[in-house]
């Protein structure tokens, strides 16, 4: 089976990972997976070259002649399957991936996606939807909402979840530990809430001193947060490791996982540690607050402020008898629902299950 991927950038994100998760399972079984970048190869871009895989940069500017290269490599590959990633993608590709023949045409969305807002992305990526067999969301909130959206393909859109390789380290940071050690991995941007994250810290630093705090990531937010830290008088007790290569010694030496973001879909960060048996408080926000029904491993915080977040973490440092339980807990629940297998099986259950639709424009209507 040939399988193309599309998408904008194969830059450092959690979309991009999954890309490369795909491509690297359905080689081993024997498929011939590739990714047809639109704007940018990125870092992991280059990684998968290097790993033999054919990662093209798409060297057009406007819809049309990305739409045309796109129908011209279609036309001349013949893919089995076109796998889109994100709306933009979708927009792109969908349309010529058709037009030439191609058997099965998808579109995952990989964040929590907003309820249908009038906009011309959305319109666009509505008519382009059209034209996919399955549009495929990472969590039952971001499928509640593609269905729920004007002209949506309600019958097309399936929810598959995730999956994370394990995270497994024998080897610890050379940091020291000083009492219960919360570990944040996530790229330091307005949408992850780093700063409610710090204040939560403090608070409940304030009610338990022998916590620390590690942050694991970098972007625009770092030397604002780090200032804020100064602060909050807790600079001594919070470290900024910035990007990490490898992340699993550090979810392998902390004892609880930390997220604070305002908008998630299904984050890989939170697979990840639960692959290496770490409770996690989060904020109840798209599929956190799915897998917080999933695991008890797994405390969603309703309306998360932050004091909200501080209160669970007290909870939990007061109470560590939970925590061997809560580490067994979250291991058997990652394994059950979010391996790179499951994940990949379920796709490849949706290539298999094409619709074979008409090349025609679909009809508007809102009862569809």
């Amino acid at each position: 089976m040939k399988i193309i991927h599309v998408t904008d950038s194969m830059d450092v994100g959690g979309a991009e990972r999954i890309i490369a998760l795909l491509c690297r399972s359905q080689r081993d079984q024997g498929f011939s997976p590739s990714v047809q970048c639109l704007y940018r190869k990125g870092s992991i871009g280059e990684e998968l070259e290097a790993q033999g895989f054919q990662v093209n940069l798409q060297c057009r500017s406007s819809l049309p002649g990305l739409m045309s290269s796109l129908y011209r490599v279609f036309g001349s590959d013949k893919p089995d399957v076109v796998h889109c990633h994100n709306a933009t993608a979708a927009i792109m590709a969908a349309i010529p991936a058709r037009m030439t023949g191609t058997r099965c045409v998808l579109v995952t969305r990989h964040g929590l996606v907003r309820p249908f807002r009038v906009t011309s992305g959305e319109v666009k990526f509505a008519v382009a939807s059209h034209f996919c067999d399955w549009v495929v969301a990472v969590c039952d909130a971001a499928k509640q909402n593609l269905q729920a959206a004007p002209f949506a393909v309600r019958d097309r859109v399936r929810c598959v979840y995730n999956g994370s390789p394990p995270m497994m380290s024998s080897h610890s940071p050379s940091f020291p530990k000083r009492g219960l050690t919360l570990l944040h991995v996530g790229r330091m941007a307005p949408v992850k809430d780093q700063e409610k994250l710090l204040r939560a810290f403090a608070l409940a630093k304030s009610r338990t001193p022998d916590l620390q705090l590690w942050i694991v990531g970098d972007g625009p937010l770092r030397s604002r947060l780090e200032e804020l830290a100064e602060e909050l008088g807790i600079a001594s007790a919070t470290q900024f490791w910035g990007e990490q290569a490898n992340v699993a010694p550090f979810y392998g030496a902390a004892d609880l996982f930390i997220m604070s973001s305002v908008s998630e879909g299904l984050p890989m960060v939170l697979l990840e540690a639960m692959s290496a048996g770490l409770p996690a408080v989060v904020p109840a926000v798209g599929g956190m607050a799915e897998i917080a029904k999933l695991s008890p491993s797994v405390v969603a915080v309703s309306n998360p402020t932050y004091e909200s977040l501080a209160n669970a973490i007290s909870d939990f440092a007061s109470d560590k008898a939970r925590y061997g339980r809560f580490r067994e807990a979250a291991r058997n629940c990652y394994e059950t629902h979010f391996t790179v297998e499951q994940m990949c099986s379920q796709y490849v259950s949706l290539y298999t299950c094409s619709r074979r639709l008409p090349k025609t424009l679909p009809k508007w209507s809102h009862s569809r």
